[in-house]
């Protein structure tokens, strides 16, 4: 029998926390649902992590050699079979309710056309300790469409819906965009989010659902100029593609914004500090690997 939820999970040498994503996948509350697994040519033993879990639910597919990102996280999309999905980074965790709490607002908000269901996420460090609880959209309305989206995109100079693992969302619809780019290095999930957007609205939860883990060790100061780069022109096409919703002045702001908020994660963490209130994220481990690009808060 197909389910209906798909939690992939593309991994590259995850071994020290995937089986612990992995089996928070399959402990949910919601049965309904498989976990798929793409392992990125892994040598660090991870697929001999994986081989721990004995669930009929729970499939590995590996790769010899390295794709990258971008291919990864399309190609588990792909051997997904459910009407929905869930990407699930290797280092992040989902609360036991997560994907029930999803789908009944994807379903709830069916005449609204809801295409994607984003929630809040607890923010943690290498050591599992809660540095940021509760992070996310403060000013998220229930439903919202493309426009209103962008517009506090734009402005934030951020990703306000949030990471893979904080997104619920339909199949069809991905594939329609075109799934995930490999021009995107670090806002590999906004680019995504917003496309989706084009066709239908986002419901956002207020409820906290899931961890999203950043790490000390990968702040540079290249990467933070080729972050705030890279954020310079995706909000420059979000803004092209919302131009009654969002002005010149808004792009200006999420440009000074954006740039502010990468070198303060950078120089935050160089420091042994985490971020103050509204300015979290963690950077990828390196621009093809599996990680997903920081967020932060809109109040």
């Amino acid at each position: 029998m197909t389910p209906r939820v798909s939690v992939v999970v593309p991994t590259y040498n995850g071994a020290r926390y995937v089986e612990r994503a992995v089996r928070s996948a399959l402990g949910q509350t919601y049965s309904d649902l498989e976990v798929v697994v793409s392992d990125d040519g892994s040598t660090d033993g991870t697929l001999d992590v994986l081989a721990r879990i004995d669930d009929p639910r729970l499939s590995v597919v590996a790769h010899a050699d390295r794709r990258g990102a971008a291919t990864n996280w399309n190609h588990a999309v792909r051997l997904a079979r459910g009407e929905l999905v869930k990407l699930l980074c290797q280092d992040d965790e989902l609360y036991p309710d997560c994907v029930q709490l999803q789908v009944d607002a994807l379903d709830n908000g069916a005449p609204d056309r809801v295409v994607l269901v984003a929630c809040r996420r607890d923010i943690v460090d290498d050591d599992d300790r809660v540095i940021h609880p509760h992070r996310g959209w403060k000013g998220a309305p229930g439903v919202a469409d493309a426009a209103f989206v962008a517009r506090a995109t734009v402005r934030a100079g951020t990703n306000v819906i949030g990471e893979p693992s904080a997104v619920l969302l339909r199949k069809a619809v991905l594939d329609e965009v075109g799934g995930f780019s490999p021009d995107q290095a670090y806002m590999i999930d906004l680019d995504a989010w917003m496309r989706v957007l084009e066709h239908g609205r986002l419901a956002y939860l207020q409820a906290t659902l899931c961890t999203f883990r950043v790490s000390s060790t990968s702040w540079s100061a290249q990467l933070a100029r080729d972050q705030a780069r890279q954020g310079r022109t995706l909000l420059r096409a979000i803004r092209d593609r919302h131009p009654d919703a969002v002005s010149e002045s808004d792009l200006r702001a999420g440009f000074a914004r954006g740039g502010a908020l990468a070198y303060a994660r950078r120089f935050m963490f160089a420091a042994g500090r985490v971020l103050p209130e509204r300015a979290g994220g963690r950077p990828p481990v390196d621009p093809t690997g599996p990680s997903a690009d920081p967020s932060a808060d809109v109040a």
